[in-house]
C-alpha cells in the first residue's frame, strides 16, 4: 500500500508525553532547561461551533520548526482519545506527522481500504512569548493497523505563526529541534514494513534496530533488548510503544555543562550525546545529540 503523509516528504511535527499532572510535567522539563509555555485547556468544536473543552490540557516547548507536547488528561477513562494509552502508562505516546493538507492526506489513505477515523479540528489558546490568539489544527488519528506503538496521528496547521513562536525557541539547555523517535517492538520487520511506507523514508540497519530516515529526522524500531543496550539501566515499558526521543543540542558540550551546573544525572552515549532516563523525563529516555551529527 502506498499512502501520503506530506507531497514529497514525511516530517515529524510534533510529538507527545502523555501524563496525569500537567504542573509536575512542566516543572520536570524546565528544570532540565526547556522553556515551556503555560498549561492550556484543549477543546474542539460543538455542532454548533461553540468549544468544549477536551478534559486535557497542554504545555508546549518550542523549536522553530517542531515542538514536543507535555499534555495531562484530567479524567482518564472518560472518553478522551488517549484514555487507552495512558491506562498502559505514562509517557511518549503521540507521534505526529505533518500534511499541508488534513483532507488530502486523508483521502489518500481511505482510497487504498484504509478504514479511517473522522477529521476533527481543534484548537487552543496561545499567550506565549508575546504572541496571543487562538491555534487551529485539522487532525485525524492514524489507524493502528499502520502505527500501532502509540497514539499517531496527521496534523494541518492553519495557524502556524500561533505554533511555532521565535521568542519561545531560546532553551537554556542548547536545544535546538527535534531529532527523532524511538519504538520498542516485538517484530522488528513488521515495523520496518509498516513505516517505511511513509513518503521519502529511508531504511538502514543497525546492529541494535533499524533507522528509517525522515527528511531531517529518524525514527528507529528496537527490541527491548537492542534499547537496552544502547541504554542499560533504564526502565523501559513493554513493547509496543514508543520509548525514547531524541532532541538536537547547538553544542553537546554545552549541554553536559549545563544539566552538569544543575546536577542533573546523565549517561554518555559516545562523543557527540548524552541520555536521560525514563524517569526523569516523564516516561520516556531523553538523549541529547549534538546537532553537527549526521541524521
Amino acid at each position: 500500500m502506498t499512502t501520503r503523509i506530506q507531497a514529497s516528504e514525511t516530517t515529524i511535527d510534533h510529538i507527545g508525553l502523555v501524563g496525569s499532572d500537567i504542573q509536575k510535567m512542566v516543572a520536570t522539563f524546565r528544570a532540565l532547561g526547556f522553556a515551556v509555555t503555560e498549561p492550556v485547556p484543549l477543546t474542539q468544536p460543538d455542532p454548533d461551533g461553540n468549544p468544549v473543552p477536551l478534559g486535557q490540557k497542554s504545555a508546549h516547548v518550542i523549536f522553530p520548526d517542531t515542538y514536543l507536547e507535555l499534555t495531562a488528561v484530567d479524567r482518564p477513562g472518560q472518553g478522551n482519545h488517549l484514555d487507552s494509552w495512558i491506562a498502559k502508562h505514562e509517557g511518549l505516546h503521540i507521534l505526529a506527522f505533518r500534511a499541508d493538507s488534513a483532507q488530502a492526506s486523508w483521502d489518500d489513505m481511505a482510497k487504498f481500504g484504509v478504514v479511517m477515523p473522522p477529521i476533527r479540528h481543534a484548537s487552543r489558546e496561545v499567550n506565549a512569548g508575546g504572541v496571543r490568539g487562538v491555534a487551529d489544527f485539522e487532525w485525524f488519528q492514524i489507524p493502528e493497523s499502520i502505527a500501532s506503538e502509540g497514539f499517531a496521528c496527521v496534523v494541518e496547521h492553519q495557524t502556524p505563526e500561533l505554533v511555532f513562536i521565535p521568542t519561545m525557541t531560546n532553551h537554556a539547555n542548547g536545544a535546538s529541534g527535534l531529532r527523532g523517535v524511538g519504538a520498542l517492538v516485538n517484530d522488528i520487520d513488521d515495523a520496518v514494513a509498516r513505516y517505511k511506507r511513509l513518503p521519502g523514508a529511508t531504511v538502514r540497519s543497525f546492529p541494535m534496530g533499524h533507522f528509517i530516515t525522515l527528511k531531517q529526522q529518524r525514527f528507529v524500531a528496537m527490541t527491548p533488548k537492542g534499547m537496552t543496550a544502547i541504554c542499560p539501566g533504564a526502565k523501559l515499558p513493554a513493547p509496543p510503544c514508543f520509548a525514547s526521543f531524541a532532541i538536537k543540542v547547538k553544542d553537546i558540550t554545552a549541554t553536559r555543562a549545563f544539566l552538569t551546573s544543575k546536577h542533573i544525572p546523565f549517561q554518555v552515549s559516545g562523543e557527540k550525546s548524552v541520555w536521560l532516563k525514563p524517569e526523569q523525563a516523564c516516561g520516556a529516555v531523553l538523549l541529547f545529540v549534538d546537532e553537527s551529527t549526521p541524521v
